[in-house]
């Protein structure tokens, strides 16, 4: 009897241990399921990839439209980076590695193949042939990370490119610039060559933006007060030093001494380190009169810069090199940081005339809407329309649409630039309302007016000015002395900063409110812009919404007739408010994301990407959300999606 007892108490244990396992189990089960979907969730909302690319000819993009550059006979075309970075960020000249990976796909679509520094040479001293598409390739300013973000391309299409240092930062082993070492092992791979931007990069005869001197400034002081100027500044080997009043504080061989000192340092250091001076030279600052602004400036650096190099890039803005031009005095278009890859293939069309290769993205996105003038890519969440140079780029929807509606889009383009949503239009784009953001102003314009019927200044929407032009100028005088404090090594110069910044301190600056004039920023063409649009049309009259702010409430506009709806960007033509470098961009970017429609009764018309939803902010989230980054190594992210 005991036995059967202790028998059924020991299969009782069992099924109870069981028992106990399988809820242990299932609690492990669910809670790597929510972890799990957590993260796929996480994943979701950052996804931004493109789901497929389809590339399309030029010639079905740019009928109806010349080129400028009419390149006939060996050329090549010469392009570059100031560097790549596999984190998006806002303004700058860096492009994210994704873009570059995107623009070096539709050059290879596009048939260029990469020459190297030597072909350049051969082509001017020796009359040899190019490719029929030749293109250099060059990595500018010696930042280390870029070489190895560039790589992958490099090897996937067989490309070639030039990595440019500044002879300065050679040893410096604890900085983010190539070392001597770093260029050796570059120059062991069959992707990289070696160039050089110079010695070191250094700023004199700088003025503020109210013409106050701000002498000569290294790298980092510059960098920390650039907000505060113009482009009222020169590079050290382009004029000579001079004082507030803009007169010469040296003389024509102090001038010559001081610049010929700068390049045997810098030959003097790559001997040392590299063995030998890379034969490609580029010139800061680009777009000068000849090799520098003041004629016997220049006569000094041709001389020094063609004794030492085989090749000098002179000039920025345009790709395209032929046997007219000079083996010193060669062009690049500089990649920036706002432009897509459409926008690279326009600038090089346009000095080119090539056929070249545009992207369409993903074609059933694309199936949803005809374009009309410019080139339109279809990415995941956006769509980016692409001008023709100094012109249009414009699509419609090709479903019709009822006159009353609820749209919402985000407007990520420059502030520089039009981007335009146009609904009731007719199909030649005609009549109707236009919604317009147009160099930092909200328009509203009805087809039966002249003139816009709402024009709103956005500095203002958004609560400025906000401070007045003595304050501004304060502020910056005060940024130069803590910056010379902090990054300067004249001890003099440190001690006067000192003495200036104690008393500037000491002074207030009138306010707006004080009756002072508001200081306007100058609006630049590489400043970048978001906006959270919507619009909603009941009859004749019109709401909008501007980043959640109601700014018309029921305007009157005409009914109109039509049912067409076209997103269109556009250049700002007559301005010349852009980089010291990049003199003018006549082509624009307008990005339309997360565009959305609906009837007034909620009901979906029309879904390109739905707004990216936001998870509760509760405790068991945000767990999940750490634990759940303990374990990314399982889903991979492009680097598109981490900089969503």
């Amino acid at each position: 009897m005991d036995e059967k007892r202790l028998a059924r108490k020991n299969t009782f244990k069992v099924i109870r241990t069981i028992l106990e396992l399988l809820i242990i189990a299932g609690v492990i089960l669910w809670a790597v399921s929510s972890l799990l979907s957590y993260s796929s969730k996480q994943r979701i909302l950052r996804q931004d990839a493109e789901l497929d690319c389809t590339m399309i000819p030029s010639s079905e993009i740019v009928e109806g439209w010349e080129s400028a550059g009419k390149a006939s006979g060996a050329h090549f075309i010469a392009i570059s980076y100031n560097g790549l970075t596999d984190v998006e960020r806002e303004g700058g000249k860096i492009v994210t590695k994704a873009v570059y990976e995107e623009q070096m796909q539709s050059l290879k679509a596009s048939g260029y193949q990469t020459i190297t520094q030597q072909d350049v040479v051969d082509y001017y001293l020796k009359g040899a042939p190019l490719p029929e598409k030749a293109m250099l390739l060059i990595f500018e300013d010696g930042i280390m990370n870029t070489t190895r973000l560039a790589y992958d391309a490099l090897w996937k299409y067989n490309y070639i490119a030039t990595a440019c240092t500044f002879a300065g930062n050679l040893s410096d082993e604890e900085g983010l610039y190539i070392t001597a070492n770093e260029m050796k092992q570059l120059e062991n791979t069959t992707f990289w060559e070696l160039g050089s931007n110079g010695y070191r990069l250094s700023y004199i005869n700088v003025f503020d933006r109210f013409e106050n001197y701000f002498g000569h400034l290294n790298t980092a002081e510059f960098l920390d007060i650039h907000s505060f100027l113009r482009r009222d500044y020169n590079h050290y080997l382009m004029d000579f030093l001079r004082d507030e009043d803009r007169l010469r504080t040296e003389s024509v061989e102090e001038m010559e001494e001081r610049i010929a000192w700068d390049y045997e340092k810098m030959e003097e250091l790559y001997k040392d380190e590299l063995g030998y001076v890379p034969a490609l030279y580029i010139l800061m600052h680009s777009n000068t009169g000849a090799f520098g602004n003041d004629p016997l400036v220049s006569h000094k650096n041709a001389e020094m810069l063609e004794s030492i190099f085989a090749m000098n890039f002179n000039r920025q803005g345009s790709c395209l090199n032929t046997r007219d031009s000079s083996i010193y005095d060669l062009s690049r278009l500089q990649s920036r940081q706002y432009f897509s890859s459409n926008h690279l293939m326009m600038r090089i069309w346009d000095d080119t005339g090539h056929e070249v290769a545009f992207r369409l993205g993903d074609k059933n996105k694309a199936a949803e809407w005809e374009r009309r003038s410019g080139v339109a890519e279809f990415k995941s969440r956006r769509i980016i329309v692409t001008t023709m140079p100094y012109g249009e780029g414009e699509i419609c929807l090709t479903r019709d649409l009822p006159s009353d509606l609820d749209l919402s889009v985000r407007l990520l383009g420059n502030t520089v630039g039009q981007q335009a949503v146009k609904l009731r239009t007719g199909d030649d784009g005609k009549g109707g309302v236009t919604v317009r953001l147009y160099d930092n102003h909200l328009l509203l314009e009805d087809g039966a007016e002249n003139e816009p019927i709402l024009d709103l200044d956005l500095l203002r929407f958004d609560g400025g000015p906000f401070v007045s032009e003595p304050e501004e100028e304060l502020n910056g005088k005060i940024a130069l002395c803590e910056t010379i404090i902090e990054n300067d090594h004249d001890e003099d110069r440190i001690a006067a900063a000192r003495r200036e910044l104690e008393t500037l301190r000491s002074v207030k600056a009138p306010g707006i409110a004080d009756g002072a004039e508001p200081f306007i920023p100058e609006l630049d063409i590489d400043e970048q812009d978001s906006r959270d649009l919507r619009i909603r049309l009941e009859g004749g009259r019109i709401f909008i919404w501007l980043d959640g702010e109601l700014v018309a409430d029921g305007l009157s506009v005409s009914s109109g007739s039509g049912s067409g709806l076209f997103l269109e960007a556009a250049v700002t033509q007559g301005t010349e408010r852009f980089s010291q470098t990049n003199l003018s961009d006549d082509v624009y970017d307008g990005i339309f994301a997360e565009l959305n429609i609906s009837s007034l009764s909620g009901n979906s018309l029309y879904a390109y990407a739905p707004p990216l939803p936001v998870l509760e902010d509760n405790p068991v989230n945000r767990f999940f959300d750490k634990v759940g980054g303990m374990f990314s190594w399982l889903y991979p992210q492009t680097d598109e999606q981490k900089g969503a």
